[in-house]
């Protein structure tokens, strides 16, 4: 075997030695494939991007609710706003065509089987912790159903024409689901003058009303 000494020194030799087996073996692949982060953004197309898939009543209803309104800048679909987007985030890999058979990412979701419960009050918050023309910032942070579990949507429904929440039977069904033993066992204040009949929870219970301070 000849005699690499000579070689070797001064590093020549693991030169030769390296270019030997790049030659024998190709070039060494990368340790990891690097990929192409893609960062969503709101759709050029607004309302309409999501609207030509998601055309069922239950998603179309959202142009009858205060959220729908195009009139109202302070609305999601108010001038100059996101539209959908506004609340499920930007949707623009959600609707590409060129994701190689990748699926559809999915944007914000709520209620029960929704986004994690302070993502989904961020969303809501965003917006209303803030006052918004004649509405005052809404606090939610604090109060009694601030649990740890409950968001906006546990009792406010946005896809449904009108606010459920304003009429008394369904606002007292609404609240039933949880506190069905308060209410069956509330003073009726008979012979106080009071038409407890004719009460709504929400004309004495103020559910958003501050119980600590952050």
């Amino acid at each position: 075997m000849k005699d690499l000494t000579g070689i070797v020194q001064g590093g020549t030799g693991w030169r030769l030695i390296g270019i030997a087996v790049f030659l024998l073996l190709g070039p060494i692949p990368a340790l990891a494939a690097q990929t192409t982060v893609h960062e969503a953004h709101y759709t050029d197309g607004g309302p309409d991007a999501c609207l030509r898939c998601h055309a069922g009543d239950r998603m179309v209803v959202i142009l009858e609710t205060a959220h729908g309104d195009q009139t109202n800048r302070h609305a999601p679909f108010g001038p100059d706003q996101a539209g959908c987007e506004a609340c499920h985030g930007p949707g623009s890999l959600h609707v590409s065509r060129a994701r190689g058979g990748a699926g559809f990412p999915p944007l914000a979701r709520f209620g029960r089987d929704g986004d994690p419960v302070p993502d989904q009050l961020a969303s809501c918050l965003g917006c209303h912790a803030q006052a918004m023309g004649d509405h005052p910032a809404m606090e939610f942070n604090g109060s009694l159903h601030d649990t740890g579990r409950m968001t906006c949507s546990t009792c406010h429904t946005v896809h449904a024409s009108g606010n459920l929440l304003t009429d008394r039977d369904t606002q007292i069904e609404n609240c039933s689901r949880c506190h069905a033993e308060e209410i069956e066992s509330h003073n009726r204040f008979e012979g106080r003058g009071i038409l407890f009949d004719q009460l709504t929870c929400h004309d004495c219970h103020d559910v958003h009303q501050l119980m600590r301070r952050e």
